[in-house]
């Protein structure tokens, strides 16, 4: 990929960001995925650094949580516009955790079987279910 591409994927993800959602954010494409990871804004909740850790871990599910819907619909634009999976993910506190690939709400991992789910969804994307059954059924 050219510094070109990458800068307008960058740009991209700069201006549709909610406000507020990060205080910094770092956005990579991996293969055939962009990754985007944000930093959400610091707790101050926790003496030890296993209760720090552990406050951490939960803002950031409660963030994954509140904002699957809107993740969903950037991804989804994005996946549209660049023709890339995006997988999400944030830091807090020293803890960095990446939510499933495809965060247009495919989910998987980086298994081989998992690859190819998500490339039969990109092939069926808007498709009826029994038209999508009965194109499975050639493979």
């Amino acid at each position: 990929m050219d510094e070109k591409e990458l800068g307008s994927i960058k740009g991209w993800f700069a201006g549709r960001l909610p406000d507020g959602w990060f205080t910094g954010v770092e956005v990579a494409v991996e293969d055939d995925q962009i990754v985007v990871i944000g930093t959400l804004p610091e707790t101050k909740l926790g003496s030890t650094p296993e209760e720090k850790e552990g406050a951490a871990a939960g803002r950031i599910a409660r963030f994954r949580e509140e904002t699957r819907g809107q993740r969903i619909g950037i991804a989804q634009e994005a996946e549209e516009r660049f023709k890339k999976y995006v997988t999400w993910g944030t830091k807090l506190d020293g803890v960095t955790k990446r939510f499933n690939p495809g965060g247009g709400g495919r989910g998987g991992g980086d298994d081989r079987r998992s690859v190819m789910i998500r490339r039969w969804m990109r092939r069926h994307r808007g498709r009826q279910p029994q038209q999508a059954e009965r194109q499975s059924q050639v493979f």
